[in-house]
């Protein structure tokens, strides 16, 4: 049964995304404001407090051990007539001091206390925080990709015509096209897109690629894909790549790509070395160069990719910020971190030419 959704307001999901975003945020800071009172607490009891009663409670075992031997030696004196002196204020000093040690000891002991009971808080909230954090790190941020789908996916709807008005604007769609169509609807003809229209086309192709929260949760598939039949090498590889002059930074064998769950099928691809922070992710994205953000991923070790697809070596070598499209074996562009179209070369203006 087809599932109907009844939304009156796309607006109200542009402030919902809105808010969704405040949200997060206002999580975000309160888990490192609580995180960092957290760990002052623990720092002022654990280091603080713990190493000052310790050396009073030391001190003041001294100070109690003078005191009591200072009595003793008192009580074993004798007067010049063989009578004894007075030890009360030898008595008074020692119960002084034995008051303050028994202070230093309950102190420390408070302290150790308090410090078990601090991890132990600690650890039964771990839970909830971390549940919080990925929420804010991974769920939202998918929720937001989403959202953008959605609305994206509602306006063209609404801004369509009927039918009629459709049919009726097919001679003229072609003169209207964005950029960014423009450059896909060409590549799907076989003739080569307009430098401006490639640059447009990549620009919104990196919007496709996932956020580094992501990436993170995208694991390692154990299955070999099945990529699509037919001649797909890319064998201009080498003669493309050789010509351009920049650092190479090949990819670790066991590094992580992370693929559009459904991109071996494909034949228009792009490739994109994002700048990841974290440890085993080469920060490459493998999507497709047509179509929507994909909403699932899967990941393959770079080793295992280059095994089934060898002739992308050289494209794995490029450094991070570079975007490689590919319309089959053939290389549709490639752009460098700074979005300058590397490759084709763009043609010199009119006039340039050396008289």
């Amino acid at each position: 049964m087809a599932r109907n959704a009844r939304v009156e307001s796309i607006e109200g999901l542009r402030k919902f995304r809105v808010a969704l975003c405040k949200f997060a945020e206002t999580v975000r800071a309160g888990l490192d404001e609580t995180e960092a009172e957290v760990q002052r607490t623990s720092f002022w009891l654990k280091q603080e407090q713990y190493n000052y009663w310790k050396g009073q409670a030391a001190k003041r075992a001294e100070l109690y051990a003078r005191a009591k031997s200072e009595l003793t030696r008192k009580k074993g004196q004798k007067t010049p007539l063989g009578g004894r002196y007075s030890c009360v204020e030898e008595e008074k000093a020692l119960a002084a001091a034995e008051r303050k040690l028994a202070e230093a000891k309950q102190k420390l002991a408070n302290v150790q206390r308090w410090n078990r009971q601090l991890d132990d808080e600690r650890y039964s909230t771990q839970g909830v925080i971390l549940g919080m954090s990925q929420a804010t790190e991974v769920d939202i941020p998918v929720a937001l990709a989403q959202l953008d789908n959605m609305i994206t996916a509602l306006e063209a709807y609404a801004t369509a015509g009927p039918p009629s008005a459709q049919r009726s604007v097919a001679a003229t769609a072609a003169a209207a096209t964005p950029a960014s169509e423009a450059g896909a609807a060409s590549m799907a003809r076989g003739t080569p897109p307009a430098p401006a229209d490639l640059r447009e086309l990549c620009r919104k192709l990196r919007q496709h690629s996932p956020a580094q929260a992501v990436r993170d949760q995208v694991l390692l598939q154990t299955d070999e894909p099945q990529w699509l039949s037919g001649d797909q090498s890319a064998a201009d590889a080498p003669t493309i790549l050789a010509d351009i002059d920049t650092p190479r930074e090949p990819a670790a064998p066991d590094a992580k790509i992370v693929l559009a769950h459904d991109v071996w099928q494909l034949k228009r691809v792009f490739l994109e070395r994002q700048a990841s922070a974290s440890a085993g992710d080469s920060g490459w994205f493998f999507g497709s160069a047509a179509g929507s953000r994909p909403t699932s991923y899967g990941a393959l070790r770079i080793a295992d990719l280059l095994a089934q697809r060898p002739d992308l070596e050289d494209v794995l070598a490029l450094p991070t910020g570079w975007l490689v499209v590919l319309d089959g074996p053939s290389f549709v562009a490639v752009l460098d971190s700074e979005d300058l179209l590397i490759w084709p070369p763009e043609a010199a203006p009119a006039g340039a030419e050396e008289n």
